[in-house]
């Protein structure tokens, strides 16, 4: 589930038409056109109920695709004349629909996930059927992810070593790179049981491609004159050394093999499954394998404090939202996180002879303070190989983990009891007391390194504090931490509006610790609800708002600033930031080989169909042209008009352009900017944005056509049309085809299965409750983690 398929999902579940409308636009046209028949449904139904404006918000969307729909251009007509009329005689539709029941998590859950007798076993199993198509969706790319890390591959590899001789069953060969890797060290046999139809795929074309060439080369001139089946007799035989199995088919294929493989490790360790996966091996009756890999990890831990180094401001109101319902990968740094105790040896789970366990472990605390969260990391025995994922270390692709538990209060000195169980599913460690405070909602993933972005805090302050004014409009308030910088520079008053209720109520909370109640005041609407003098005692002469994601405008900021410049700021009104730019660069992006392996058929299962946010600090790319100019904002004046803009890039460089990567420099005040720009010196919390193209051959100083284009909220590239050669373009699709029809069919589920929801609340608490325990343990499912929790999240109010 891609960001703009959670948003999607979340804005069709509101109702809220102008929300709708953005998100919809997010949507990828290839995807948009296998929906449609959804989108028609929608619009029916929504018209049925009496959502005249939600139901038009779908024509409109529809007509985009399809201008010349005479049936939709109707329908639409029809919706506008009746919305006229209801306007005119104040007619109000009067749809009841039973109130949605209150969804929270009950932290009782992370010591028994497991379903109760009272859930249907055939709602389970569907739901837990259609989360796995999405995990299996995402499988390949977490692979990739693996592959892409040089430490990882060479901890791998070094292990892999010693599976000469062996006969080597890998649960997931990554792609079958790991198993032809092994054959290439000498391994006399692979078995690769590969999750899902899809990996066993990628995993086929891999290894078919690899011994092509060899193959080819033994048998030279003699293969044509071999019949079709004689080819594919002589391949199958040259190819022996490799099986490749969904994991449902593979036992009747293999007898026991000498080394169990099990690269898919996450942060969680067990949440994968690896326990369970050596337990079905054994269950098939070839008993235990001789060997494991890896054999044994070395579990560590520590407890942790939540701070915000990149601030002045008392946040504390704000932790009460950072919690999850499955360990998270600990992507902050430590201005988000202070160790309050010593780093501990938790125990050792041994891979060939696993039992459960539990663990006793003291935390001594050397630091006094409020413990929010543990820390655990873990080292794997890989053979000969070592290799750990502890906090600062070289490794990329597996971050440590953290677990939130309640607040406790520590002193110097003290012991902190953990309690650490070891299941075939899930490790989990429980703190004493043990969390008890239930939870209903949590913030998103970008939140916290924004509110400790140091960078991007002082420059908003350096250009409020030369701003005085009397009234403040903050767009996108938060939890406040703009609207107090604006107080802490002079501002008479800050109104401050936000949508999010339990990020409003934190804010409200904080305002007050920090001193502020007296001139900021946080209001519960979206900006565009908001009114003078209900709202506002009267327009503000002064607006100030971080509203951006990665592309500049995702968020909706030009429509936001359309509606408060007409309705909610003085005609001097200023703005901070008070102008913006979007910049980009043509890069090589892809995988080429993987030791000796040639890995190009991965690449189009590493794209995607939509702008990617991505860190390029870590991504392995190569700039093709120096860095241009795409779109130029005045905060002043720009809408949200759409735009479209014809670029003519010098390429800098030969090679093969396939993706744009993006920033944006926001004008903070007198030539002083702020900016995400991969290059820069300090780059603030915001990363780059990725947008994949048709790859194509390029040389150096020849002229490169693209189109940006932008709706207001969803910007784009491609190349311009009928400019390049045909020739110079790669064969290979830039996305998985397979992977994009399956992709728009499971949002078309998920959407129906959130309007029946939405629509049925004893349907929505059931659906609710089952979701939550496959968060918890989602090992226990088959499920992928990330896949399991996204799910979960989107019923909490």
């Amino acid at each position: 589930m891609a960001d703009w398929n959670n948003d999607l999902g979340e804005a069709l579940a509101s109702g809220d038409p102008a929300l709708m409308k953005a998100m919809l636009e997010r949507v990828p046209k290839e995807v948009l056109e296998k929906a449609l028949p959804y989108l028609a449904t929608l619009a029916k139904s929504s018209a049925r109920d009496g959502k005249l404006e939600e139901s038009l918000s779908y024509y409109e969307r529809l007509l985009q695709a399809v201008p010349d729909h005479a049936g939709w251009q109707a329908e639409r007509a029809r919706l506008l004349d009746k919305l006229e009329r209801r306007a005119s005689t104040q007619e109000t539709p009067h749809v009841e629909l039973p109130p949605a029941p209150r969804v929270s998590f009950d932290p009782a859950l992370l010591e028994d996930p497991s379903m109760p007798a009272s859930a249907d076993a055939f709602r389970v199993d569907g739901l837990r059927q259609h989360l796995w198509r999405y995990s299996a969706q995402l499988s390949p790319r977490n692979a990739i992810s693996r592959l892409g890390d040089p430490v990882w591959l060479a901890a791998w590899d070094e292990a892999l070593a010693g599976c000469a001789g062996e006969r080597v069953l890998f649960r997931g060969s990554e792609l079958g790179v790991f198993a032809l890797r092994a054959l290439h060290h000498g391994a006399a046999h692979a078995l690769c049981m590969e999750t899902s139809a899809v990996d066993a795929r990628i995993a086929t074309g891999m290894v078919q491609k690899h011994f092509l060439g060899p193959w080819h080369a033994r048998n030279g001139a003699a293969i044509a004159g071999w019949s079709e089946e004689e080819r594919r007799a002589s391949f199958d035989d040259f190819t022996s050394g490799i099986e490749i199995a969904t994991a449902a088919s593979a036992p009747a294929m293999a007898a026991r093999g000498d080394c169990f493989v099990f690269p898919n490790i996450d942060h969680s360790l067990l949440g994968t499954g690896i326990v369970k996966a050596l337990r079905q091996y054994a269950a098939d009756g070839r008993g235990a394998p001789a060997r494991v890999l890896p054999a044994r990890a070395r579990v560590f831990a520590m407890a942790v404090e939540w701070n915000y180094a990149g601030t002045d401001f008392a946040l504390e109101p704000v932790n009460k939202l950072r919690w999850s319902m499955y360990p998270q990968a600990l992507d902050l740094g430590p201005e988000c996180w202070s160790a309050l105790t010593e780093p501990v040896l938790a125990g050792e789970i041994d891979f060939e002879d696993f039992s459960e366990a539990t663990w006793n472990v003291p935390l001594t605390v050397t630091t006094e303070g409020k413990v929010d969260a543990i820390v655990y990391w873990f080292e794997l025995e890989l053979g000969s190989a070592r290799i750990g994922n502890a906090p600062g270390g070289p490794l990329r692709c597996i971050k440590p983990a953290i677990q939130y538990t309640d607040p406790i209060a520590v002193e110097r000195g003290t012991a902190l009891a953990l309690r650490a169980h070891v299941g075939e599913t899930r490790l989990h460690l429980r703190t004493e007391p043990a969390a008890r405070l239930p939870r209903t909602r949590a913030l998103p993933a970008w939140y916290v390194p924004m509110l400790a972005d140091r960078a991007r805090n002082a420059a908003f302050q350096a250009a409020l504090a030369g701003q005085p004014a009397t009234l403040v409009l903050d767009i996108g308030a938060g939890c406040g931490l703009l609207s107090m910088m604006a107080a802490q520079a002079g501002a008479a008053q800050v109104v401050g509006c936000e949508i999010d209720p339990a990020i409003l109520a934190a804010g409200r909370e904080l305002v007050a610790r920090n001193g502020f109640a007296e001139q900021v005041v946080l209001v519960g609407k979206d900006c565009r609800k908001l009114k003078v003098p209900e709202d506002m005692p009267e327009r503000a002469d002064l607006a100030v708002f971080a509203l951006f994601d990665c592309s500049l405008i995702g968020e909706g900021i030009l429509h936001f600033l359309a509606y408060a410049r007409d309705h909610l700021l003085t005609d001097k009104a200023r703005f901070v930031p008070a102008r913006a730019r979007i910049r980009a660069m043509l890069v090589e992006h892809r995988i080429d080989r993987i030791w000796d392996i040639d890995a190009n058929l991965l690449n189009p299962y590493q794209a995607s169909s939509t702008f990617l946010n991505v860190d390029a600090a870590t991504l392995d790319y190569r700039a093709l042209s120096e860095p241009f100019d795409v779109f130029a904002f005045d905060f002043a004046s720009a809408g949200p008009q759409p735009e479209d803009k014809l670029l003519s890039v010098p390429a800098t460089a030969s090679g093969t352009a396939g993706a744009v990567l993006f920033w944006f420099d926001l004008g903070m005040g007198e030539g002083d900017w702020l900016s995400n720009d991969p290059c820069a010196a300090q780059v603030p919390h915001w990363k780059q944005g990725l947008q994949y193209l048709p790859e194509a051959r390029v040389d150096a100083g020849q002229t490169l056509p693209l189109v940006a284009r932008h709706n207001g909220s969803a910007l784009s590239f491609q190349w311009q049309p009928d400019v390049l050669p045909a020739q110079a373009f790669s064969r290979l699709p830039r996305c998985d085809p397979r992977g994009l029809a399956a992709g728009a069919e499971l949002e078309q589920q998920t959407g129906s299965l959130l309007q029946h929801c939405m629509q049925n609340p004893d349907e929505l608490a059931k659906v609710a409750q089952i979701a939550q325990r496959f968060a918890v343990d989602p090992a226990g499912y088959e499920l992928d983690p990330t896949i399991a929790q996204r799910f979960a999240s989107m019923f909490l109010n």
